[in-house]
C-alpha cells in the first residue's frame, strides 16, 4: 500500500442550512471494525437527531472498502454525496457521520445532496490531516566500522530511523524506514553478510 492522506485525529464541524442544523464528526480509522463503531457512537450521542447518515473508506491488507447511508433521507441524497467528500478530497482510512436537525423548511432531494455533501467537506477540511506511509523495523548488530559507514552512507530522519539502539562491545540498533527505502538498506547489510532481523510494520505519518 503506497502512502494516502487521512484526518489525524477526529473533527466536528456545525452548520445552519435553511434552519436544519447540520452536525459533521468524522474521525481516522484503520479497519472497518473501527469506522463502524465511530459511525455507531455518534449515532448514539446524536440520537434525537432527525437522521445519522454516513460513509466510511478504509483500506487494509491492499483491500479497499467502503460503504455509505442515507439513514432514512431521500434514497442516494446523503451517504452517496458525504461519500463524494471523502472522493474529492482524496482521503482513504476515514469515517464520517453527518448528523442532521430537521429544522421545518423541506430542502428537497437537490437540496439535500448539496447539503450532505457541502459540510462533508467542510467537516473533512477543517479536521488535521496527515499522510500516512507504510514501513518496516529490522534489527542488526554489526562493528562500529560497519555501522560508521552505514550513518554516512544513509541519513537519519530521511532514508531511516533509530528506534532503539545499544552501543556496547558492538552496535545493536532496531531501525525503522518507509517501504520504498527497505531495499536499499537492506542491502548494504546483506552486501556485508550481516543478518537482518525483520521485526514488523510501522506506520510513518507527516502532519500536512
Amino acid at each position: 500500500m503506497s502512502c494516502y492522506l487521512s484526518l489525524t485525529g477526529t473533527v466536528s464541524f456545525e452548520v445552519n442550512i435553511k434552519r436544519s442544523v447540520f452536525i459533521g464528526n468524522a474521525a481516522h480509522c484503520e479497519t472497518e471494525e473501527e469506522a463502524k463503531r465511530f459511525i455507531r457512537d455518534v449515532a448514539a450521542k446524536y440520537r434525537d437527531a432527525s437522521h445519522n447518515c454516513w460513509a466510511y473508506k478504509v483500506i487494509g491488507n491492499g483491500v479497499e472498502k467502503f460503504n455509505f447511508s442515507d439513514a432514512g433521507e431521500p434514497h442516494g441524497s446523503a451517504g452517496r454525496p458525504i461519500f463524494s467528500a471523502i472522493e474529492e478530497l482524496n482521503m482513504t482510512n476515514v469515517a464520517i457521520v453527518i448528523t442532521r436537525y430537521f429544522g421545518g423548511t423541506k430542502l428537497g432531494v437537490r437540496g439535500l445532496i448539496d447539503a450532505y455533501r457541502s459540510t462533508a467537506r467542510s467537516t473533512l477540511e477543517q479536521g488535521e490531516k496527515g499522510r500516512y506511509c507504510p514501513g518496516k523495523v529490522f534489527s542488526v548488530q554489526v562493528n562500529y566500522s560497519i555501522w560508521n559507514m552505514f550513518v554516512g552512507k544513509f541519513v537519519e530522519g530521511k532514508d531511516f530511523n533509530i528506534q532503539d539502539i545499544d552501543f556496547g562491545a558492538s552496535v545493536k540498533a532496531k531501525i525503522s524506514c518507509r517501504v520504498e527505502n527497505l531495499d536499499v538498506l537492506i542491502s548494504f547489510f546483506k552486501e556485508r553478510q550481516i543478518e537482518v532481523e525483520m521485526n514488523g510494520n510501522i506506520v510513518f505519518v507527516e502532519k500536512v
